[in-house]
């Protein structure tokens, strides 16, 4: 009974398990590229669709803090999360869900 139990919570928890990873660039839908330092307007055009999730987190930007914006973009079995800090993509994150 023991075994089963464990056996059973490993299933769920394998289920939600995603690997994350920071990256420089990343293909779109269309085989476009997008990468750090394109801007906002790139990012939008490049990708051709609109983001699943958007969301604004504080970015320190030197000695200030700043407000960025994270867009996230659902490509084949990938999400990308893309910051974009003054109109500019400074980081991308890509979570990969392993089944």
């Amino acid at each position: 009974m023991k075994s089963l139990v464990i056996l059973l919570m490993a299933g769920l928890i394998s289920f939600n398990t995603f690997a994350k990873v920071e990256t420089s660039s990343f293909k779109t839908t269309s085989n476009q590229t997008v990468a750090l330092g394109d801007s906002l307007a790139q990012l939008m055009s490049r990708t051709g669709q609109s983001p699943s999730a958007m969301r604004s987190t504080p970015w320190q930007d030197g000695s200030n803090t700043v407000y960025a914006m994270q867009y996230d973009y659902n490509i084949g079995d990938n999400v990308y999360t893309v910051t974009v800090v003054k109109e500019q993509i400074r980081k991308i994150e890509m979570k990969s869900y392993l089944q």
